[in-house]
């Protein structure tokens, strides 16, 4: 069986993580994370819940924080997943179980699984439908869900991906090299919950914008 490793970027979520991470590894052989600069203790409870826990000495964002984990996972497959608590260390073995099938990457898609009451804001779900439906429109594909964070994925490709994203455009990153390498990209249904601890620091507008922009600069090549 394939060894497997969660990695996760966590910003000031000192409330969340220690149950985040023993969630997983139920299911995963190591859980990584990187500590993007928390003002709280986000770091040391990830460590006393069993994961290996690494500080950036300032805030780097989403997509540098889950390459540096990326890059010291030693795991054949990767999961990567929120530290929020927002999605369910359960679903891990479905996202497993597309890999071992003959998929490359694989989604958990919110939206073909269930919402509980609270688990996103209307206007946060307008947006990630919108940039769903670009994504699909740019590169041909049909997914529901392209901006999911809990993901599955072969570490050998996601090495051979030329990523560089440094904030939330990093699962447009991923997915969209993954699309133009050829990777067979599948989707499971999945359960995303309501936030109960801290604040999320997506900001829409901006990381939109950052997400629409990221999608056109690799369909034109850049």
């Amino acid at each position: 069986m394939a060894t497997t490793t969660a990695i996760i970027a966590a910003l000031d979520e000192a409330g969340a993580i220690g149950e985040v991470v023993r969630g997983c590894l139920r299911h995963v052989d190591e859980v990584v994370v990187v500590d993007d600069g928390s003002t709280d203790d986000t770091a040391d409870r990830a460590a006393r819940a069993g994961a290996r826990a690494l500080r950036n000495d300032r805030n780097r964002g989403k997509g540098a924080s889950l390459r540096r984990a990326a890059a010291q996972a030693r795991g054949e497959l990767l999961v990567t997943l929120d530290g929020d608590g927002q999605d369910d260390p359960g679903d891990i073995p479905r996202l497993l179980a597309a890999l071992h099938e003959g998929a490359d990457l694989v989604i958990g898609s919110r939206f073909a699984g269930r919402l509980e009451p609270g688990a996103i804001t209307p206007v946060n779900r307008m947006g990630n439908l919108a940039l769903t439906a670009a994504l699909n429109l740019l590169y041909g594909v049909r997914l529901s869900d392209t901006q999911a964070g809990l993901r599955a994925i072969r570490h050998t490709l996601w090495r051979s991906l030329p990523l560089r994203a440094d904030r939330y455009e990093v699962e447009t990153e991923v997915l969209v090299r993954a699309l133009l390498a050829g990777a067979r990209v599948t989707e499971v249904p999945v359960t995303r919950h309501p936030r109960t601890h801290g604040r999320s620091a997506l900001h829409g507008l901006r990381d939109g914008s950052r997400i629409l922009a990221c999608m056109l600069r690799l369909r034109l090549g850049g």
